[in-house]
């Protein structure tokens, strides 16, 4: 028989303690950081949703010559203006180009009914002999029948989450709106852990960009 040299039970018992104990640790630094990393994912993802949604609203909203809703003193989440309109007479285009009409409101989710989300819609207004000649072809306002997917012209699916605060579209002197040509856009995501069924395994993503957009028109 030879002498072989062996773990008593102890170390045994010491060694397997010792090795659960990391792989605890391990775990839990990974459960940690992958938490954190989808955490800071999802808050970019949003930031950068709201911020192309803010972009689309303002360089749409620069190109306006008719602004319809919200009216002037009034707010709310309903944006419908023209393009190469005039605002008074309604007579079209008003200059080079064609004229468009612009639509942005919010509607539930195609996919998540739960939650709202912005849609844009837009489209050509056909014909329009111009403003000046006798008999100028007239546009009386025609904007989608309802806000979401099939409710008129091309839609676009700009934001999901939104959360107005209190209204995402303002012309109101309470808003610190005090010019006609002046439109307060506050567009605001909401991502809610709970309603997503997260629970406290993970944390709200909350952000508002709000924005004054001049619009260009020829007449009032």
């Amino acid at each position: 028989m030879k002498k072989r040299p062996g773990f008593t039970l102890a170390e045994l018992i010491l060694a397997v303690m010792i090795f659960g104990f990391m792989a605890t640790s391990l775990a839990t630094i990974y459960s940690t950081s992958n938490r954190h990393m989808f955490q800071n994912y999802r808050a970019n993802v949003i930031k950068t949703n709201v911020g192309i949604a803010m972009r689309a609203v303002q360089n749409t909203l620069s190109t306006s010559t008719r602004l319809d809703v919200p009216a002037y003193g009034a707010s709310g989440n309903i944006l419908a203006f023209a393009s190469n309109v005039d605002q008074v007479t309604g007579c079209y285009p008003v200059g080079p180009g064609e004229a468009r009409w612009h639509y942005f409101c919010i509607a539930p989710d195609a996919n998540i009914p739960a939650i709202n989300s912005l849609y844009y819609h837009t489209g050509t207004i056909a014909g329009g002999t111009g403003c000046a000649v006798a008999a100028p072809s007239l546009w009386g306002g025609g904007y989608p029948a309802f806000c979401g997917f099939f409710g008129g012209g091309t839609v676009t699916l700009l934001m999901q989450a939104t959360r107005p605060t209190p209204t995402f579209f303002s012309r109101a002197a309470v808003d610190g709106v005090n010019e006609r040509d002046i439109v307060r856009v506050r567009l605001r995501s909401l991502w809610s852990a709970s309603g997503r069924g997260f629970g406290k395994s993970q944390r709200d993503v909350d952000f508002t960009l709000d924005s004054a957009v001049q619009v260009h028109r020829y007449a009032w």
